[in-house]
């Protein structure tokens, strides 16, 4: 159960850290807001200043990332269902705070707001991995679907980060 738990943890935590550098998330207060924003697409100016934004704001947030996984490892070996509660509940609070911090830069590009989307999102089932890996016993299905989900959204983000990247270096 131990391991179990640590591996889901850790998992949940490897979401959050990946998203650190190259960043992902949605809520519903963006999307109400960007209903009214108009993105430009495919302009090399604004994807490049979009993915600047990005990685600065994920870069900062990394080592925050870091070290709850670090947190979450160590309560989990000692056994401390307690204390491994009270990081998760923290982790909800700085994903929170990580996503409004993405839905408060200033993107100007499609793409640039796609990557903010899906790093909300990625941002999001990790720590749904995290309370449904506490939960006892443990969803091995729903674990498996959330990791995933969490691999693939990743996948998809590190190709369109590079995509963009390619695109912005090209020109």
């Amino acid at each position: 159960m131990k391991k179990l738990l640590l591996s889901t943890l850790c998992v949940s935590m490897l979401a959050l850290t990946a998203c650190g550098k190259n960043e992902t998330t949605s809520s519903t207060n963006h999307a109400e807001a960007s209903s009214a924003v108009v993105y430009s697409s495919e302009v090399v100016v604004d994807m490049r200043s979009d993915l600047d934004q990005i990685q600065t704001l994920s870069n900062a947030k990394a080592q925050e990332a870091l070290q709850f996984q670090t947190s979450i490892a160590e309560a989990v070996q000692k056994g401390k269902r307690d204390e491994v509660t009270k990081v998760v509940d923290q982790m909800k609070k700085y994903v929170d705070g990580f996503n409004k911090d993405l839905d408060g830069l200033h993107l100007k590009s499609t793409e640039g707001d796609n990557l903010r989307n899906k790093i909300k999102e990625v941002n999001n089932i990790g720590v749904e991995l995290a309370v449904t890996g506490m939960n006892v016993p443990p969803n091995m299905d729903k674990i498996a679907e959330l990791q995933k989900n969490a691999m693939d959204l990743q996948q998809s983000l590190l190709q369109d980060m590079q995509k963009i990247q390619s695109k912005t270096v090209a020109k």
